[in-house]
């Protein structure tokens, strides 16, 4: 059988991935310098995380995606016990107060992104076998709600605002086009924007990474400081950049220059023009998956190409959002871009599935231009 997979999605992903490691190499040199006295650090690990991730596209387009949603089950309860273990302050590993990690030798593991995944699948299964009470608040949504509460609040235990705030404005679109009325949506939206607030009011650090989002100079030393050196990077670069390489930012003045604020460099090196270039390769990634969701064959491959299109598309909008002064810091990698092996994996494994998907499509459309030849060619009875 001939399958033909979508080749724009394919172009635009093999694009950001070679953009992302000669950013990484560019980005990361200096402070793994200085962090493990050798400046090609970061570029050697990331090689091995999109070698990875290549491995992980690979089993996502060869395995059809409806084998997922029989063991999304078993996935959640894999799920439950990562997020529960990461907790644990013997098993979970902390970086700047955050224990998010799992480790093992070299080998770290981030349940929470394993998590976007997980639920998509979860969630993309739910809609097609709930599809006719989904109209119903309590019937349709509330089971849903409970479940995806309770994962949520066990990544804001780690603690990660920023991958609540995604996963649950995903799930929530998810639901809505999946067949929720639009009253029970919004109203939902209320609730998570009301229990938002109070999370960051609950803590010191949440409401100084807002006033810094509000006016960043009133405190330029510190809660500002890493948004105001990103506007430095990002106005110095003017239309062509100082040059790939020349990033003055890099050099331990932008914090996290090679993770999630790898698009200010970018700026800086590279300049307005190319910035443009990067954002229309993602435009055109976020365009062939929703196309794909549109024309995916039954309802679990529409629900889950909608859902990897989404969280994907809101990670790279919350991103360059936080990047230019839009939206207050959340610690989201900038997908295919940013260093970081569990992200980078897991983008490659939602671009598998929607590869996936669109083979099935291409093939289904083959099946039916067969049928209609055959039949052209079948000679009449007389």
């Amino acid at each position: 059988m001939h399958t033909r997979y979508d080749l724009p999605l394919i172009g635009a992903t093999l694009f950001l991935l070679s953009w992302g490691t000669v950013m990484i190499y560019s980005t990361g040199g200096v402070y793994a310098d200085l962090q493990y006295n050798d400046g090609q650090y970061f570029l050697y690990r990331h090689l091995i995380h999109m070698l990875v991730g290549l491995a992980v596209l690979g089993v996502a387009l060869i395995v059809n995606y409806h084998k997922w949603q029989q063991y999304s089950i078993w996935f959640m309860l894999g799920m439950l016990v990562l997020l529960i273990l990461v907790l644990i302050p013997e098993i979970g590993h902390e970086v700047k107060g955050g224990r998010r990690w799992l480790r093992i030798g070299s080998f770290s593991l981030q349940p929470a992104e394993l998590l976007k995944v997980v639920l998509i699948i979860y969630v993309a299964s739910y809609l097609e076998r709930k599809q006719e009470v989904l109209a119903s608040f309590f019937r349709g949504l509330t089971p849903n709600f409970i479940v995806t509460g309770i994962y949520l609040f066990l990544v804001l235990l780690q603690p990660d605002f920023g991958t609540v705030v995604l996963i649950a404005t995903t799930v929530l679109l998810m639901l809505y086009v999946g067949g929720g009325r639009p009253v029970h949506i919004a109203t939902s939206l209320i609730g998570v924007g009301i229990i938002g607030g109070l999370l960051i009011a609950s803590h010191t650090y949440r409401v100084r990474r807002m006033l810094a989002f509000l006016n960043p100079w009133d405190d330029p030393q510190n809660s500002g400081f890493q948004i105001i050196q990103s506007f430095i990077a990002l106005g110095t670069g003017g239309w062509l950049g100082r040059g790939l390489g020349e990033s003055l930012q890099k050099r331990l003045f932008l914090p996290d220059a090679h993770t999630d604020f790898i698009f200010a460099i970018i700026g800086e090196e590279l300049g307005f023009l190319w910035i443009c270039v990067l954002i229309i390769l993602f435009v055109v990634y976020i365009w062939r998956g929703y196309w794909i969701a549109w024309n995916a064959q039954d309802a679990f491959g529409k629900h889950l190409a909608f859902g990897a299109t989404t969280i994907l598309s809101l990670q790279i909008i919350l991103n360059l959002f936080v990047v230019v002064g839009l939206l207050p810091t959340k610690g989201l990698p900038l997908p295919f871009i940013s260093y970081g092996g569990t992200s980078l994996v897991v983008a490659m494994f939602l671009t598998g599935l929607l590869l996936n998907i669109s083979g099935s499509l291409h093939s289904t459309e083959a099946k039916l231009e067969n049928g209609l030849s055959s039949r052209a060619t079948t000679p009449k009875n007389e």
